[in-house]
């Protein structure tokens, strides 16, 4: 599918309405990931948030003989949003692109990294009365992934013959609400010291006083998870947790080796997704560095994510981690059935825990060959 303004992307950064542009890129995994034997040409643009399409006119990053070719069916519009997982985007393409400017539905192809993208696409075509606009499910972050695994070249890790230091593995930036409830339900059952954790202040300005509060009202009617929080409101005077760095402000999405020790050290990866309450099924770079280090593990985000990570070709970990808890609607409940299941890892005997990496690490290395071998990270979804 040949890209028509290859040097000249346009990236509409609108993170902050105070600090909003139009950047121009020259290189995308987006583009090089579409097969070239394809017949398609299409105009490639980038975009951060939901609004985007709303702070920004289409003339503004498209040129009018482009669009009048878009129109025309004769270019297609390609718009890339496989850093996030806002799927309210959708609405966005159909009120301020498709409706605003007259743009046919079916020529844009819309680069997601939802898995389930093309539900809510299916919901505004009929919520509109107009066609689907064409998904791709981008699997973005799987490069990042594959470039963590070419790293251990230098730096190998192992799962095997040795002793470990700690035994899981939890990497935080920003706190994300279901983060801190993690970091409450590790500390209230004792087993902070057996992980190595990263958690302190980020770029959000949050803090354990805006986390308490915050998760007092959100789980107000979970009788359990209400009195953790207020058995554990001591939280507010620890320190902060930091290991490879004290940044814990600059964006981690690429690969760096300096964690590498931390993988080599623990049994499993505890990964705090980017998603939790949102019911949005994501996979961040966070999932596909755990899979590059070998790392088996358990993945705090939207229930019934699991099955999307198959449909990739990876395999999951069950039955020697009970893998349960992602069939929890109920995100008090899920996350407590994970810490459960990571306190009861945490508690077998030294014997018992040379069986099951001995298991685990089958897989491991099959997840790797998947990642390592990958070349396609788009597939089209309804087209």
């Amino acid at each position: 599918m040949p890209c028509i303004n290859l040097e000249k992307i346009p990236y509409l950064k609108d993170y902050s309405l105070h600090d909003k542009e139009i950047e121009y890129v020259n290189s995308s995994v987006g583009i090089q990931d579409k097969h070239p034997t394809t017949k398609y040409k299409f105009y490639y643009v980038q975009f951060s948030t939901e609004n985007s399409f709303s702070n920004f006119g289409l003339d503004e990053y498209v040129p009018a003989d482009i669009i009048d070719r878009i129109k025309n069916k004769e270019v297609f519009l390609m718009l890339d949003n496989a850093l996030e997982y806002f799927h309210r985007s959708v609405n966005s393409i159909y009120e301020n692109i498709i409706i605003r400017y007259r743009i046919p539905a079916e020529q844009i192809i819309f680069l997601s990294a939802v898995p389930n993208m093309l539900d809510y696409v299916k919901e505004c075509s009929k919520y509109y009365n107009l066609p689907e606009i064409k998904v791709d499910w981008f699997s973005l972050f799987e490069q990042v992934g594959k470039d963590a695994y070419r790293s251990l070249e230098k730096n190998p890790v192992s799962l095997k013959n040795k002793k470990f230091k700690k035994k899981f593995l939890n990497l935080n930036r920003r706190w994300r609400i279901h983060r801190p409830l993690m970091f409450l339900l590790l500390k209230n059952k004792n087993l902070l010291n057996d992980g190595y954790i990263s958690f302190g202040p980020a770029d959000d300005g949050k803090n354990w006083n805006h986390a308490l509060d915050q998760l007092t009202k959100m789980y107000a009617g979970h009788k359990k998870i209400r009195k953790i929080i207020a058995n554990n409101s001591d939280v507010v005077d620890m320190n902060p947790l930091y290991l490879d760095t004290h940044d814990l402000v600059t964006n981690r999405a690429i690969h760096e080796d300096s964690v590498n020790q931390f993988y080599n050290e623990t049994y499993l990866s505890v990964i705090n997704e980017t998603t939790y309450h949102e019911d949005v099924v994501f996979f961040s770079e966070k999932t596909f560095k755990a899979i590059a280090m070998g790392h088996p593990f358990i993945l705090a985000t939207a229930s019934n994510s699991l099955p999307y990570l198959k449909e990739l070709g990876y395999k999951t970990f069950h039955p020697m981690i009970d893998e349960s808890y992602d069939t929890i609607k109920d995100h008090g409940d899920r996350m407590l059935a994970i810490v459960d299941e990571v306190e009861r890892i945490c508690n077998l005997e030294e014997s018992k825990l040379i069986e099951w990496l001995d298991c685990v690490e089958p897989i491991c290395k099959h997840n790797q060959a998947i990642l390592n071998k990958k070349k396609i990270l788009t597939k089209p979804m309804n087209y």
